[in-house]
């Protein structure tokens, strides 16, 4: 996606420690966000999902870490933690990532996932997203516990990038009879600092129906027939997200 940014990820600027943080915030800011718009994860393990520029890379996918170290580039002195983001990352794309390893920080700058690359030298970069808000850290420096929920999404940074509608996050009933309406709440979250605000006019479709929005993020939607399907949320200039709904008849 097209997005603006407070900070710029390239190799050739790395100053402060964040710098290879895909989405560079303060900690405090990065634990401030009071909800989670990715897809809840399963207390078991680790939930991890991957939003390219115009599909959904990889669904929501829980992985389960285990001890060990990870040296993408095949140079053992180059390693982190399997139980970091990294580690997530490498089970839920099966390896499908590279990243160029840092000396100085001892860390790797993410610059490509199943193939879509952003290699440091443009405005577009990979962001990484923990828990619903920007995260504090590197793919490195991140060990995310079972629960945690993580997101990656292409970002810009520059004058150049349209202006971000935010990281779309969607609350639904888990559960949903046939026939009977459900409501379900849509909310932005601000790219620069995982702000929550009502979403208006995003489009919620999946399992046969189709709706927009309200002022306060609100949408009803009512499903013909039972079954197990997933609600794609989507806005122009958004981070895409989405969740199941189990409808009984």
């Amino acid at each position: 996606m097209h997005r603006t940014r407070s900070g710029h990820l390239a190799l050739r600027r790395l100053v402060p420690a964040c710098i290879l943080v895909a989405a560079c915030v303060a900690t405090a800011v990065a634990s401030a966000a009071p909800a989670h718009p990715a897809v809840i994860a399963p207390s078991a393990g680790v939930t991890v999902r991957i939003e390219g520029p115009h599909s959904t890379l990889l669904p929501a996918t829980t992985v389960s870490l285990s001890a060990g170290t990870i040296a993408k580039d095949g140079i053992a002195s180059d390693t982190c933690s399997s139980q970091s983001a990294a580690g997530a990352l490498e089970l839920a794309t099966r390896g499908d990532w590279t990243g160029t390893w840092s000396a100085t920080y001892s860390a790797y700058f993410l610059s490509a996932i199943d193939g879509v690359s952003f290699p440091g030298t443009g405005s577009q970069y990979w962001a990484f997203w923990v828990n619903g808000a920007p995260a504090s850290q590197g793919i490195c420096g991140i060990d995310p516990k079972p629960g945690d929920s993580i997101l990656f999404f292409p970002d810009c940074y520059g004058k150049g990038c349209p202006k971000s509608a935010g990281v779309l996050g969607i609350k639904a009933p888990a559960i949903a009879v046939a026939g009977r309406p459900i409501t379900v709440t849509v909310t932005a979250y601000s790219d620069a600092s995982g702000a929550p605000s009502p979403a208006r006019g995003v489009t919620v479709a999946g399992g046969g129906v189709r709706a927009k929005t309200a002022a306060d993020g609100t949408a009803q939607i009512t499903f013909a027939k039972p079954g197990r399907f997933t609600l794609h949320v989507s806005a122009p200039h958004a981070i895409r997200t989405e969740a199941t709904v189990s409808v009984s008849a």
